[in-house]
């Protein structure tokens, strides 16, 4: 049996719904550099809804559980 998190380790997302998240929270993605149509690669995903790291342009960023969901559109 495989787990979802390993299961989306390595996959790559696109990022479709930045304007959702609050605004201090997308201003500091805007910042790195992550906006809609931003493609992610997802590189570790800790157990119970802990964070998600993510690499973007190069460079590896941790997100909460829930604003990863938002960026990703809920596609897991």
């Amino acid at each position: 049996m495989q787990l979802i998190s390993e299961s989306i380790i390595n996959q790559h997302f696109s990022v479709c719904n930045i304007e959702q998240l609050d605004t201090p929270t997308k201003q500091r993605l805007h910042s790195l550099g992550i906006h809609d149509g931003s493609n992610l690669t997802v590189i570790r995903f800790f157990p119970m809804h802990g964070p998600v790291i993510i690499e973007v342009d190069h460079q590896q960023i941790g997100v909460r559980y829930k604003v990863f969901r938002i960026l990703v559109g809920g596609q897991l």
